[in-house]
């Protein structure tokens, strides 16, 4: 089944790619956003979802505990929770894997505070409709921290591999650096108290990558939010800081599991 939905999209992208050429997309849109990534393996991101509508893929999040996971704003805003499903132990979206779930959503959560035009409080968070079954380390959760500037960070998702087209049939990882300067983008636009800015020379998100996790080994210090094109370029990204959000993150989806020892 899903290798025929896939198939199906597939056609209609390739039918309605002349109509569309004129249209350059070259913005992470409220819609969107891995280009020049690698093949991820099974159990790798135990963490990583795909979020569907009509049983397609939109966009990444992460496991935040047993019944909430976190994505962007722009990801889910405006959708109908009935519409709405979070497919967990996914890698490909055309084959089932083996630890592949999926659950229906029951309630969206944008941040109040979220501004489309800056991308400020980027932020959401999903529940399913029943608890989330854990397989260590084929399903978990992933605890999120601040960012640390010493050391990479990796983003993963199911982005397109190139501008405008359809998202990848498998999960892609790439590793990026954090940086202090976004020169690319206006004081207004980077607000490194809200925001993380990343980028690599050889890799970027694309669409369909806009909520996926940005990680430091076993932490996620940030999801997707936007950036200015996924083309050749490679310009820096910039993510959801998550350890801003602390207060609001626990309002919202509540405390995640208790860290063992």
């Amino acid at each position: 089944m899903k290798f025929t939905t896939y198939l199906i999209s597939l056609l209609f992208f390739l039918l309605g790619a002349s109509a569309s050429s004129s249209i350059t997309g070259d913005v992470m849109t409220d819609e969107e956003r891995i280009l020049g990534g690698t093949k991820a393996t099974e159990g790798e991101f135990p963490f990583i979802v795909s979020i569907t509508t009509n049983g397609e893929h939109i966009c990444g999040g992460f496991i935040y505990n047993q019944r909430f996971i976190v994505t962007s704003a722009s990801c889910v805003l405006g959708l109908v929770p009935f519409d709405v499903t979070v497919v967990v132990g996914q890698v490909s979206l055309i084959f089932t894997d083996p630890y592949e779930r999926r659950y229906q959503v029951v309630s969206i959560i944008p941040h109040e505070n979220y501004d489309p035009v800056l991308g400020l409080n980027n932020l959401a968070v999903i529940e399913t409709s029943s608890s989330i079954a854990f397989y260590p380390g084929h399903l978990e959760y992933i605890y999120y921290n601040e960012d640390n500037m010493t050391i990479g960070a990796t983003v993963m998702g199911w982005g397109t591999t190139q501008e405008q087209g359809l998202p990848s049939v498998d999960l892609l990882k790439a590793d990026v650096t954090i940086s202090t300067d976004c020169v690319v983008y206006g004081s207004e636009e980077y607000q490194p108290n809200y925001m993380i800015c990343a980028g690599s020379p050889t890799a970027s998100p694309c669409r369909y990558d806009e909520g996926s996790p940005l990680i430091q080994g076993d932490i996620v210090v940030g999801v997707v939010s936007r950036n200015t094109g996924c083309g050749p370029d490679y310009l820096p990204t910039l993510y959801t800081r998550l350890s801003s959000y602390y207060a609001w993150l626990n309002r919202n989806a509540g405390m995640q599991p208790p860290m063992s020892g």
